[in-house]
């Protein structure tokens, strides 16, 4: 049987979730502004946007196909196959 996650949301434009609002761990979405956000303990608790440090990533599904864009310009799309092609330079960290 699946399980239905809920996170705390608004659909009010531009509001944020406070300390107050959120536990460490847990997640808050705005639905009017496609935000995600999160509480974070780095010796102060703050309400941080996840994503926003590297710039606005997005998904878009049309049909069978989701495709991801940075910035508002197509990286990766994945198709009802399973394949994901990545568009652009690929570079790769880590040891085999």
């Amino acid at each position: 049987m699946a399980s239905i996650i809920r996170m705390k949301r608004s659909s009010v434009a531009t509001k944020v979730p406070t300390t107050a609002q959120l536990d460490l761990g847990e997640l808050a979405i705005n639905t009017r502004d496609g935000k995600l956000f999160l509480k974070r303990a780095d010796g102060t608790e703050q309400i941080v946007e996840v994503g926003a440090r590297w710039g606005a990533f997005t998904a878009h599904a049309t049909g069978t196909t989701l495709t991801f864009r940075h910035n508002g310009t197509n990286i990766m799309v994945l198709d009802a196959s399973g394949n994901l092609t990545v568009l652009g330079n690929v570079t790769a960290f880590g040891s085999p």
